[in-house]
């Protein structure tokens, strides 16, 4: 587990400075597109985003390895839902 602060005070990092990696990006136009797709409120899913300094450079906020795989077993469900509603209609 990160400790923010001692990652702060080592680092000499300005609490205004942080800045979203590719990922976290990507993730939110992802939480965009399944708000509008799923019809659910994307604040909800936006609230679940877990983020945590990147190691190698802590002024960088990444997702956290927990909340991916959260997101990934959410998809798997998303998908399987969508096969049962797809066999139930052909």
């Amino acid at each position: 587990m990160f400790d923010l602060q001692k990652i702060i005070k080592e680092n000499n990092i300005d609490m205004t400075t942080f800045k979203f990696s590719d990922a976290v990006s990507m993730r939110m136009i992802q939480i965009f597109q399944e708000s509008v797709i799923f019809g659910v409120d994307g604040a909800d899913l936006f609230r679940q985003v877990k983020l945590v300094p990147d190691e190698n450079d802590p002024e960088t906020l990444v997702l956290d390895p927990s909340y991916v795989e959260e997101v990934a077993v959410m998809h798997e469900k998303y998908l399987k839902d969508a096969q049962e509603l797809r066999a139930q209609t052909f």
